[in-house]
Order: structure tokens, then sequence, then C-alpha cells
């Protein structure tokens, strides 16, 4: 296969990628990548259906594959009719924008996994479908697979304080997640059995110039809560209920942050995210 690599200079913010394209698929590629791994970016989707998939939707599909002796996530964003296919064509598709939103979250000092490939696979002139690739965090658990010890008595306190200090450092770095719940939570081991929290699938985040207001943090806090409390209740563990737990995420945000979030709205918002229906 023969590679057509521009050096398109780094990406953004000179924070290390080129300009990569070959054939119908282009973007932007980490500089870390091998030449190997870059030999294998034509053939994507045919490493996806060699793997267990962890997702496989009508929007998207993924798995963890292994190139050149490394393991990558990788994530394809599913066009699957002419009207999604004519609209990520004329705009930035999500592969891009989770690639600047978690350079914006590593350099704030959260953890994240590092992307190194933002792609677009092009037919004519619309995107067929859209690519990301990016690191498989080995030694982390989700907080969904560890709950039990995140919700134990004693325990929740630390977990609540440590996950309000990760969104007010995103939220003073001008990005909102947009989809904090359990599920898109990192638990990374730490010395002394301690941990630390980093984030994942920023599909739905929005980067601002500055700081985000207080209703754009509020919207982040009561996803949280709510999908705390729906996590447990599904788990069967002891939860506070929806009042008093939201105060009390609220509190040790508004310590950390300055930001005072209790009130009215916070607690409508955690109460509508806790009983909404979503559509199939």
């Amino acid at each position: 296969m023969n590679n057509q690599t521009t050096n398109g200079g780094n990406h953004a913010d000179g924070s290390g990628f080129r300009f990569f394209k070959n054939a119908s698929l282009q973007g932007f590629v980490s500089v870390k990548l091998s030449p190997k791994v870059l030999e294998k970016l034509q053939e994507l989707d045919s490493l996806l259906k060699t793997v267990t998939l962890v997702k496989d939707s009508k929007s998207t599909t993924a798995g963890v594959i292994e190139i050149d002796g490394g393991k990558y996530f990788l994530k394809r964003y599913n066009n699957k009719n002419f009207k999604r296919k004519l609209k990520n064509s004329v705009r930035e598709t999500r592969p891009f924008k989770v690639l600047r939103t978690s350079q914006t979250v590593l350099a704030a000092g959260v953890f994240a996994p590092e992307v190194y490939g933002a792609l677009n696979y092009r037919r004519g002139l619309l995107i067929e479908a859209s690519y990301l690739l990016s690191s498989f965090p080995e030694s982390s658990q989700l907080a969904t697979q560890v709950i039990h010890d995140l919700a134990g008595e004693g325990k929740f306190e630390t977990f609540a304080h440590k996950i309000c200090q990760v969104l007010a450092t995103i939220h003073d770095a001008g990005v909102m997640h947009g989809d904090i719940k359990i599920s898109n939570i990192l638990i990374i081991p730490a010395m002394g059995g301690s941990y630390e929290i980093g984030l994942i699938d920023f599909d739905g985040s929005r980067c601002y110039p500055r700081k985000l207001s207080a209703k754009r943090r509020t919207h982040d806090l009561a996803r949280l809560i709510s999908s705390y409390l729906l996590t447990c209740r599904h788990r069967s563990l002891p939860v506070k209920h929806l009042q008093e737990l939201t105060d009390h995420f609220a509190r040790q945000y508004h310590e950390i942050s300055g930001f005072d979030l209790r009130g009215e709205r916070l607690f409508r918002r955690a109460e509508y995210l806790t009983t909404r229906v979503r559509k199939k």
C-alpha cells in the first residue's frame, strides 16, 4: 500500500498531529503512530469485524483492535442515510471535535484517552463514515465496574469530591462534557490504594473560549447526579434521596470551584434526567 502523507504541520495548537490522506481516507494522525499502523488505516472496517465489539448501533460501532503490538480503541461513526452523510459533509465530524476536546482536557491535567487519529472516509463529495482512533487504558476501570466500592459507606464522599474536582477543572478550561454519566468515568489506580479519575466519550462535548457559565456547569453536574442515582438503584445499592444527593454534590462543587449551583434549577434538571424516557 502506498501511503501518501502530507505534512500539514501540527493540528490545531501544535500538539503533534499531521494531515493524512490515502485514497478516500483523510484527516489528522498523531506523529507517534508507526508506519505499520499508518499502513493499516485503510483496513479499519476489516479490523472491527475481527474483534468483540463494545458498541454496535446505527450511529456507532466500536471495539479494541491490535496493530503492530499495540492496542487501540477504534470508534466508527456510521452515516447510514443520505441526510446524515450530507450534514456531516459540510460540518465538523465527531472525531475532530473529540480530538480538540481531549487535547484541552489533557492540557488541563485531567486524564483522557489520547487520540491518535481523526479521519473521514469520503465517497465522492459525501462522508460515508468517520473514525476515531485512541489509546486503550488497560489499567483503568469504568466507574460502573467498581460502583460497589465507590458507593460504599465512607467512600461516596471521596468519590463525590474527586469527580467534582475533575468537573470543576474541565469547566474552568471551557469544556462542557455533555454526557458525564458513571459509565463515562474512568477509575485509575494510584499509590496506597487510592485512585484518580479520568473521563471518556467526548462525543457530546463543547469547548468554549472561557470558563463555563453557571448554567452550563449545572447541566453537567445534574447529569452526573442523575446517573449516579440511577446506577446505584440499578445495582440495588444504598443511595441518598435525590434532594440530599443533589445538595451533597453541589456543596462539594461549590467548595472546589466557587460556583454555588445549589437550588431549584439543579434539582429540577437532575429530577428530569432521572425520570425521562429515551427514544429508541
